[in-house]
């Protein structure tokens, strides 16, 4: 077991596949490092929620599902604003010491590998199912099956905050 290591996603919405990542990881090292990406943008189609909307639904939801808050950190990590920029060092700058990285996207595995970072693939688990892209375009056809697909601990917040409704609206604000 390694002491800590570092999943990056966006969770815009958090789902039943993040809470396998996190639970993954957390079988794997001591602490957990969740970095929250694209944390500069909100109020997008493809990232409604602001940074700090993401990480109080990821407590929440971490609070209620039971999980060991105790070993796991929150960053916020910013995508790069030119092609001269190293993603990698900026995740390196934003989060604490970590060992270990796992991540199945191909450009966070180079990026993170060019630093010197160890890097895991993790096995997906009901990827088709479970894609925060498929939850938002359900939210736009307007089927509400999307519900089934984040925590429970998730969904009260998403509520709250008109989830759906911020959604549609990224895409109206957008299209003009």
């Amino acid at each position: 077991m390694v002491r800590r290591a570092l999943v990056i996603g966006r969770f815009q919405p958090l789902h039943h596949g993040h809470l396998y990542l996190f639970r993954y990881a957390l079988s794997r090292a001591e602490e957990l490092v969740i970095g929250i990406g694209s944390s500069q943008f909100c109020c997008h189609p493809r990232n409604p929620l602001s940074a700090g909307e993401r990480m109080e639904l990821i407590v929440r939801t971490l609070r209620r599902e039971g999980f060991p808050l105790e070993r796991i950190f929150i960053s916020c990590i910013p995508d790069t604003q030119s092609p001269e920029e190293n993603w990698g060092l900026i995740v390196l700058d934003r989060v604490p010491r970590v060992d270990i990285a796992f991540s199945n996207d191909p450009e966070t595995v180079r990026c993170l590998k060019e630093v010197g970072l160890q890097v895991e693939n993790v096995p997906f688990f009901k990827r088709e199912i479970y894609e925060a892209t498929k939850i938002r375009d359900l939210i736009l056809k307007g089927d509400s099956s999307w519900k089934s697909l984040v925590p429970e601990s998730s969904l009260d917040f998403l509520i709250e905050i008109d989830f759906e409704g911020r959604v549609r609206r990224s895409i109206e604000n957008n299209s003009l």
